[in-house]
């Protein structure tokens, strides 16, 4: 009954609205096996039909209206693109652009409404209205343009008045300069020094120019007020009428004021002499070292003669020897190093260190120096060794010491500066080192000076031991006597109280080549243990110390004979370079305890006690 009854009511809707018929839904083949469907399952079926055809509908509206933006958006794109290329090209004709505006509207406007259709007029009367609004906003743009080129050439044309007011008012300043100094206008001239060849680094130069050349810049600043002066009081003198603008009340320079009432005369300079007269050239020690010419403490040894050029070590030597520079320091009495006596004690330095130079060097030695194989007082910077050292060191029958080393980052500034002061005295303790008047090191004596009175010898070398050029200038040498400039408190100064003694079994060999890797040093270590395994005693055991990078070995051997012995075979031999290496303050503290700890113990076994 329910299917008849269905089966009714759908040809009965059918029959009174075939597009109900045509809508009506579709039974799925997997809901088949279910019929017949009641009414409200037909209905939810229905109504998802329609659900679906709506939502194809929605797509399709939204992807026409996504076109319909896309191309609006491209039309909008293109308007711009041809606005800019008739800006481009100098405003153009816009009356192209309005008619195929037009033309294009009328276009879709044929497009759309056909001849035949009943509004057809209508719609032309549409489009000659919007031909003549066209028309009127492509006039109105016109004039806009117009009238902005004209602002803009009105802005143009007031800019330039104001810099042609403003140049004619600098012309008007600079005329009334040059009349209130002269007619000749005179203008300052700095001297300039000619470029060296040898300097490199161009702010030094300017540095070095001027302090050379201050005094005579001050002079010259004098003589132009001096002038100034002069013309003021010409153009003050000349009637009123002359002169357009306010009066010049010149302002007087008193040198001297004298006081009638007690008799009195009151130097009072003015400020350009007191400038004057404190400037310091550059190739001369500072006035607060009294160490000019006329001192009578000490002499200058270096330059002998007005206008002798600075020294500087050749370009290319042959050894250290080659155009060195030497001195010798008169009248040194090594019996009196105190500083109440007034013997010579103290040598002064004025020079230059280039920015890009490496290294420079400074030796004091004994008139028998022998070569300079023996030096008393070694003085290196090393500008680009390990961030910068100062090394300083002496030199015992050709074999060098262990040097002290001081970061040159501690120091002042010694490289790349116009000019440096160095002062080095000896005293009874050893060589005390200024750099700047800053105390930065002590050499303590380690070789015997000179047993009676006599001269020093104060050596430039012209390189190093290799052969490399050093890279410096000497302005000036002093050589005299001054009271102590150390302080009481040495605890900071580098080398006060350095353990000098000797190792009594540990020999130093120098003159090796140089070694850069693990396996050449184990090497050099295997050398050195079959060279001295002779004096090692009765199972030939010697200790060998090597380092990488280096041209020296340590080597310990079983006695100090023994050690005497290696000294005199290796010397006769010629094979290496062997003399008797320090011992530091760790190894003599080491030692001085095992020989405390044997005497408490009881046993007496060999105990050296050395000072």
């Amino acid at each position: 009954v329910d299917s008849v009854a269905h089966d009714n009511i759908v040809m009965t809707s059918t029959n009174n609205n075939p597009a109900a018929a045509a809508a009506a839904p579709s039974i799925p083949a997997t809901l088949r096996h279910l019929t017949p469907l009641t009414k409200n399952e037909l209905l939810l079926l229905s109504t998802y039909d329609q659900i679906k055809q709506y939502e194809k509908i929605s797509a399709k509206l939204k992807a026409t209206e996504a076109k319909r933006r896309l191309e609006e958006a491209d039309e909008r794109y293109r308007a711009k693109v041809r606005e800019r290329e008739r800006l481009e090209n100098g405003g153009g004709n816009d009356d192209d652009g309005d008619v195929d505006e037009s033309a294009n509207k009328k276009k879709s406007n044929n497009e759309r409404v056909p001849e035949d259709h009943p509004y057809y007029n209508n719609s032309s009367e549409e489009e000659d209205s919007e031909e003549e609004q066209t028309k009127q906003h492509r006039t109105q743009k016109q004039h806009q343009r117009q009238l902005e080129i004209t602002q803009l050439r009105e802005e143009i044309e007031a800019k330039s008045q104001k810099e042609v007011e403003r140049d004619a008012a600098r012309k008007r300043e600079e005329e009334m300069r040059r009349e209130l100094l002269g007619p000749k206008g005179k203008k300052k001239q700095m001297k300039k020094r000619p470029r060296e060849e040898e300097d490199g680094a161009a702010e030094n130069e300017e540095q070095t120019n001027d302090a050379i050349h201050n005094n005579d810049f001050i002079q010259e600043e004098y003589d132009d007020m001096q002038q100034y002066e002069d013309t003021a009081d010409a153009v003050s003198s000349q009637p009123s009428s002359i002169i357009s603008g306010p009066s010049i009340k010149k302002k007087q320079r008193i040198e001297t004021t004298t006081s009638s009432t007690n008799n009195n005369t009151n130097q009072s300079t003015s400020l350009i002499a007191n400038i004057s007269g404190g400037a310091t050239p550059i190739h001369d020690f500072s006035t607060k070292l009294k160490m000019s010419k006329t001192s009578l403490d000490g002499s200058i040894l270096f330059p002998k003669t007005i206008g002798e050029t600075p020294w500087r070590p050749p370009s290319n030597p042959i050894n250290f020897m080659d155009g060195c520079f030497e001195l010798d320091l008169p009248d040194f009495d090594p019996n009196n190093l105190s500083s109440t006596t007034n013997n010579n004690n103290t040598v002064a330095i004025k020079f230059h260190a280039p920015q890009e130079s490496s290294r420079f060097s400074i030796n004091i030695a004994s008139p028998n120096h022998n070569g300079y194989d023996s030096i008393l007082f070694h003085f290196n910077p090393r500008q680009f060794q390990r961030g910068g050292q100062l090394v300083i060191n002496n030199k015992t029958e050709s074999m060098w010491g262990n040097d002290l080393s001081v970061p040159l980052s501690t120091l002042p500034l010694v490289f790349g500066k116009a000019a440096c002061t160095l002062i080095v005295q000896v005293n009874g303790e050893g060589f005390d080192v200024f750099v700047e008047g800053v105390h930065c090191a002590r050499l303590e004596h380690r070789m015997a000076l000179p047993k009676m009175k006599g001269p020093l010898r104060l050596q430039f070398p012209a390189s190093d031991d290799y052969g490399n050029p050093e890279d410096w200038e000497v302005y000036r040498v002093w050589w005299g006597h001054k009271s102590s400039m150390a302080a009481k408190d040495l605890s900071g100064v580098a080398g006060v109280n350095v353990y000098s003694s000797v190792h009594p079994k540990k020999l130093f060999v120098s003159g090796l080549p140089k070694i850069h890797s693990e396996p050449e040093v184990d090497l050099r270590r295997a050398e050195m243990e079959r060279a001295f395994r002779k004096y090692g005693g009765p199972n030939g055991v010697v200790l060998v110390s090597v380092q990488k990078d280096s041209t020296f070995a340590f080597v310990e051997v079983a006695s100090e004979q023994q050690a005497d012995l290696a000294l005199v075979e290796m010397a006769a031999n010629g094979r290496y370079r062997v003399n008797k290496a320090r011992r530091t303050k760790h190894e003599a503290l080491m030692e001085e305890r095992a020989a405390r700890e044997a005497g408490e113990k009881g046993n007496g076994k060999e105990s050296v006690d050395w000072d």
